[in-house]
């Protein structure tokens, strides 16, 4: 009689098990990025290029001088963010943070903490410049334009960039100015968008009396412009004959008004000198000659005295 055949099992392989790999937290780290996480990357300096349309262009030379000392101490300690370049792996495009990108490069640095935002708009980079007061209104003037040239509407790049639609019409006289006022703003003397939109409005009607002006040594601000644009306004020409003007004349008054202080006032965010030549039509108002041109009678309790020029 035949044995059975019995099967049999070879277990012996279970005595030599092979402990199982030990996880590397670093290429954990690297599975789960730093993006995902909230943290910054570090991203090679020579990986990431300056956006081409970037509004900002104007950088102050000690001012960079003084960041590339603190970076070359203490490195960045502000992220900069970057978007995936559109066109070449593994290269990225600066969103903002060129002054810091720039240092880093000056002094040698070979990688930058940054953070990544692939829905970065060219409105964000200009909005964030604005909140940090890095942006010139040159720079914000030139987004602008080319925004209008794009066919969007004031209105609509005001609301985008969460600023008064005056904001944006003031900083479009920094467009092709004319040459006194480009060189007003170039050498410093008065960088206001909303005063050299009023002394660009004054230029076009007294255009030889604001270059007289400009080339002088005074200070150019919101008041200085409203006291010349009284002046040169002033208060309406008669039309009566030379005789009753002679006749006029002859009656006492308060002098010439040439010898008469200037009072520049503000009324809601708008400068202008009051005329002290015309009488208002309604009690407790003040008749005002507004730096772009307008005049208006507005309540007196609502101006405040911005400077009291003297001839």
């Amino acid at each position: 009689m035949k044995k059975p055949l019995i099967a049999t099992l070879d277990l012996t392989a279970l005595d030599r098990t092979t402990p199982a790999p030990t996880q590397d937290p670093i290429a954990k780290e690297r599975t789960v990025t730093a993006e995902v996480l909230g943290r910054p990357l570090h991203i090679p300096v020579k990986d990431i290029d300056e956006d081409p349309d970037q509004p900002r262009q104007e950088f102050d030379a000690a001012s960079m001088e003084e960041l590339e000392q603190s970076v070359r101490i203490h490195g960045v300690k502000t992220p900069i963010s970057i978007r995936p370049h559109p066109t070449e792996q593994k290269r990225w495009i600066l969103n903002f943070g060129a002054r810091r990108l720039r240092a880093s490069r000056a002094v040698g640095k070979t990688t930058i903490p940054a953070f990544i935002d692939r829905s970065h708009t060219d409105y964000q980079q200009v909005i964030e410049n604005l909140q940090r007061e890095d942006l010139k209104p040159r720079e914000l003037a030139m987004f602008i334009k080319k925004k209008m040239d794009e066919g969007e509407k004031q209105a609509h790049i005001a609301e985008l960039l969460g600023v008064n639609r005056s904001m944006v019409t003031n900083h479009l006289a920094l467009i092709d100015p004319p040459t006194c006022i480009e060189e007003i703003y170039t050498s410093g003397k008065c960088s206001s968008a909303k005063t050299l939109y009023d002394l660009r409005n004054l230029h076009k009607e007294f255009p030889k009396e604001v270059e007289r002006w400009c080339s002088g040594d005074q200070e150019i601000t919101r008041a200085t412009v409203a006291a010349l644009s009284g002046k040169l306004r002033g208060a309406p020409k008669s039309t009566t004959s030379t005789a009753k003007s002679q006749q006029e004349s002859k009656k006492p008054t308060l002098g010439p008004p040439a010898t008469m202080p200037s009072l520049i006032v503000t009324f809601q965010d708008r400068s202008g000198t009051i005329n002290l030549q015309q009488a208002p039509q309604q009690p407790n108002h003040l008749v005002i000659n507004f730096a772009d041109g307008t005049t208006a009678e507005v309540p007196a309790r609502n101006c405040q005295i911005e400077q009291i020029i003297f001839p």
